[in-house]
């Protein structure tokens, strides 16, 4: 079987989201670099990742995308239990930008010395702490300003879902259409264009990105009194079957009224109180 075929099979399995293309990239990329399908090819590759520096949880993102393409080629696994990569302490460097920091980039936005696009995924950024692949998954009807929606899918797994949008950043939603879709490299560069924009060129540690707004965001939500649970559902991790998964299934849905539809009226209430009673950032927003 060719290697063309393998990645049509592979991509049969997946399901039909807009995120599928995420874990194509990594197959198509997997077998482009092997030159034979064994343990010796997915060591070469996985290799090649570290080199390219990586983090170890895209690395151990990409050893399961190749463990299912060869699950669905039929193909033997040349891996036993416990084999695959180990994500150490050493591993996991995961740094956040501080408080102060944030604020620079937020009244650089505020002003007017951010571009359009930078300055709304920035908002959102700080918001929703998306990542990286949910804003380039954003397309132009996934948020109505007019009931001050906005619909956020995930590539890890976690639930896709409806968010509120508040006051706060609706401006900067306004002045831009999300019709361009990014790749992801794109997106990357889209950060440095708010550092830069935002006076703060000498500003260039190990792994700087996106994720560096998410991780603070959650730290402060908790830390301003947000329990475990409420945060995992805000930031739109997976959960567990043990975790309630199928209740969040059904809380929250689309209403239809007299009026029309209106969608996510739980989570909504949901948003409106991390909005007003926990969230670290969206103060910052508000032009004095």
């Amino acid at each position: 079987m060719d290697k063309e075929q393998l990645l049509s099979n592979y991509a049969a399995n997946l399901p039909d989201s807009r995120n599928r293309n995420h874990y194509i990239s990594y197959a198509r990329q997997f077998l482009e670099s092997a030159d034979a399908l064994d343990k010796e090819g997915v060591v070469k590759y996985l290799k090649g990742l570290k080199r390219q520096k990586r983090s170890a949880g895209t690395i151990d993102f990409a050893f399961r995308v190749i463990r299912t393409l060869f699950n669905v080629n039929k193909l033997d696994w040349p891996f036993h239990r416990g084999e695959g990569p180990q994500i150490g302490q050493r591993d996991e460097y995961k740094p956040a930008l501080g408080l102060e920091l944030i604020k620079i980039m937020i009244d650089a936005t505020k002003d007017g010395k951010l571009d359009t696009a930078p300055a709304c995924f920035l908002a959102l950024s700080t918001t929703y702490g998306l990542r990286r692949e949910e804003m380039c998954d954003l397309e132009p009807g996934d948020i109505d300003l007019k009931q001050s929606t906005i619909f956020i899918s995930t590539v890890k797994k976690g639930r896709q879902r409806y968010h509120l949008i508040p006051v706060e950043i609706k401006p900067y939603l306004e002045t831009y259409d999300f019709i361009k879709r990014y790749r992801l490299d794109e997106m990357s560069q889209m950060f440095w264009r708010v550092v830069n924009g935002s006076g703060l060129e000498a500003l260039k540690p190990k792994r700087l990105g996106w994720h560096t707004l998410r991780r603070p965001l959650l730290t402060g939500l908790i830390e301003n009194g947000l329990n475990l649970f409420a945060a995992k559902a805000f930031l739109r991790w997976k959960s567990s079957a043990s975790e309630l998964a199928m209740p969040a299934r059904y809380y929250g849905n689309v209403v239809i009224g007299l009026e029309g539809t209106t969608v996510v009226t739980e989570e909504a209430k949901e948003d409106k109180e991390v909005f007003e009673k926990y969230h670290p950032f969206l103060s910052l927003w508000v032009k004095s």
